[in-house]
Parts: structure tokens; C-alpha cells; sequence
């Protein structure tokens, strides 16, 4: 007679078990139950993970180690789907600037370059960390040049030449990721007066009356209206150089900068 499993054997002393039953905990013979199931290892899931990470963390924390736990797997698995971490990064990259909604909206080509290139500066504020990654050697990939294909549409539509152009394209990428390099400026301790702090003490104010007459403008960076502000600006030159003529380019001749 084969023994059957005993209620009497239950565990009345830890009622803090609520997967022990109050009677015979009988086991399927279904091996699949003893976990849920996982999602598959795929390249999308390990880029979303890494993204959500970086965003959580800071991008020293994303390691292979960190973001194998993060998707309960083995460091190697990973590398069955992304090369090293900084193919990892490039795709986290792509996968930042696919936000940016490229739809044409309303209005001249200045309207929609302004809309998209606050749609692009909304992107990288949502990812600070990866954002200032994004200036140094990034491999360009399918979402970033189809927002280069939009922005020069829109540059050469206005009627810009090709060199006109690609100098206003450069000016509104270096401002705008540009604009995301800025680290938040540290107050300083007045040692004169300890319960104060301020931007500006390194020096006596009588030193410096025209920055200390904006101070109670420049409290930091990233204020409100402050990247449109020149954003604006960039957009009001772009455009007068329709009417106005580009201005001449300087030289890259070294020879004829040298004068001979």
C-alpha cells in the first residue's frame, strides 16, 4: 500500500506560507509549472531593458552583468543578440530618437522645423544620461536618418542651397544635443557666510556688475522657454539668410589662410 501524503504532516506553526495549502499539496507532472513562464531573449528586450536601466541608474551602471540580471539570464546570452556594449549603446540611441515624432504638421517650414526639433529636444530630456552619450562616436542609425532626411527636406524645400543647408542642419544639432551636455552649475560656499550658498562667489561682485545684474536670471540651466528661446533665434537667422544671401563661408584652405 503505498503511503499517501498526510495532512497531519501540514506546518500549522508558519501561517506566514501562503503557498502551503491546509491540505495535500499534490505536484503536477507538468515540469512547466515550476516557473512561469519567461518572455524569449530577443534584441528589442535587451535594448528596452538597458534603456529602462540607464534611465533608472545612470549609464556607469549599465554593465553585461547588470542587465543579465535585470532579464534573468546569463551574462553570455546576451551576447547571442548584440556584439559588445557599445553596440548595445548605439542601439539604445536609435531606439532614444525613434520618440521624435517626425509628422508633418500645420504650417511653413519654419513651424515644422521648430516642431521637430522640440520633438528632438524632448527625446534626450527624457533620457538625460544616454543623451549625453549621443555626441561622441555614435553610429547614425535607421531613426536618426530619417530625422536628418526630415530636417534637410525641410532646410532645402525652404529654398536653401545645399551648403546653406547642411550649415543650418549642423547648427541645429550641435545646439540641440549641445543644449543636453550642460551639467546643473554648483553653488559654492561663501566661507564668510556660512548659511548662504550662491554661483558667484569666486569673486567680490563689484568685480563682476554686469553678470551679478543677470544673477537673478542665470540661476542654473534648463529654465523654462530657455532652450526655445534659442531655438528661435537659430531658426530667425536660418531664415533671413533666404532673403539676406548666406554669408560667406570661411576658408578651409590652409595655404590660403597662411597667406600663400
Amino acid at each position: 500500500m503505498t503511503e499517501q501524503p498526510s495532512a497531519s504532516r501540514a506546518r500549522p506553526d508558519r501561517p506566514d506560507r501562503p503557498d502551503r495549502p491546509d491540505g495535500p499539496g499534490w505536484v503536477s507532472v507538468d515540469p512547466s509549472e515550476d516557473e512561469q513562464r519567461r518572455p524569449p531573449l530577443t534584441r528589442p528586450r535587451i535594448v528596452r531593458t538597458a534603456l529602462r536601466l540607464v534611465d533608472e541608474k545612470g549609464l556607469p551602471a549599465l554593465t553585461m552583468r547588470a542587465l543579465a540580471q535585470q532579464l534573468k539570464v546569463s551574462p553570455m546570452a546576451l551576447y547571442n543578440h548584440v556584439h559588445d556594449k557599445e553596440e548595445l549603446i548605439d542601439l539604445m540611441i536609435d531606439l532614444m530618437l525613434g520618440e521624435v515624432d517626425r509628422s508633418p504638421v500645420p504650417g511653413d517650414w519654419v513651424t515644422q522645423l521648430r516642431v521637430l526639433t522640440c520633438s528632438y529636444h524632448q527625446a534626450l530630456s527624457a533620457h538625460p544620461a544616454l543623451a549625453r552619450r549621443y555626441s561622441s562616436q555614435v553610429r547614425i542609425g535607421p531613426h536618426g536618418l530619417l530625422i536628418m532626411e526630415r530636417a534637410i527636406g525641410l532646410l532645402l524645400g525652404a529654398g536653401l542651397s545645399p551648403a546653406a543647408a547642411a550649415d543650418a542642419f549642423f547648427a541645429l544639432f550641435t545646439y540641440t544635443v549641445g543644449f543636453h551636455q550642460l551639467g546643473q552649475i554648483r553653488r559654492v560656499s561663501d566661507p564668510k557666510r556660512q548659511d548662504e550658498t550662491g554661483y558667484y562667489v569666486a569673486l567680490p561682485a563689484e568685480q563682476i556688475p554686469a553678470v551679478m545684474t543677470l544673477a537673478p536670471h542665470m540661476s542654473g540651466v534648463r529654465q523654462d522657454g530657455q532652450f526655445e528661446y534659442g531655438l528661435d533665434t537659430l531658426l530667425a537667422g536660418i531664415k533671413a539668410t533666404l532673403t539676406q544671401g548666406s554669408p560667406p563661408r570661411p576658408s578651409t584652405d590652409k595655404t590660403e589662410a597662411h597667406g600663400g
